[in-house]
């Protein structure tokens, strides 16, 4: 996923929950996965992003990779299996590669909820796919 010429750019400013920088990003991971869904399921998770601002969630975004989805809100059915809380602004630093999610993380920029080892392998799933 080419995350660099997404949608949208980070600002400083106070946005609304409709008009998230990061919404663009979602959208572009919805059409990659629709293309090539065996991507997404060689990850095999259920990661709930928490997007805030300010420091309240103002959006969740589910990325489910057992089935190839990704779509606005809680997940569809169950629980996931990874949980991810992160400001707007760091999730698009974070997908334009000028933020790494191990510094993000150390930096209590990123908190990660559940199994932290299926998020380290959505890292390399989205860098290669950025790459492309």
């Amino acid at each position: 996923m080419d995350f660099k010429n997404a949608p949208g750019g980070v600002t400083s400013s106070p946005v609304s929950a409709s008009e998230l920088k990061s919404d663009g990003l979602f959208a572009r991971m919805r059409d990659e996965l629709a293309k090539n869904p065996a991507k997404g399921k060689s990850v095999n998770g259920v990661f709930l992003y928490n997007v805030t601002d300010a420091g309240k969630v103002v959006k969740k975004w589910t990325l489910d990779l057992k089935k190839g989805e990704a779509y606005e809100g809680e997940p569809k059915s169950g629980k996931p299996d990874t949980t991810l809380t992160l400001s707007d602004a760091d999730l698009v630093e974070i997908a334009s590669g000028s933020l790494s999610p191990q510094v993000a993380f150390m930096k209590g920029k990123l908190k990660i909820a559940g199994n932290m080892m299926l998020a380290q392998k959505l890292g390399p799933l989205l860098q290669s796919e950025a790459k492309l």
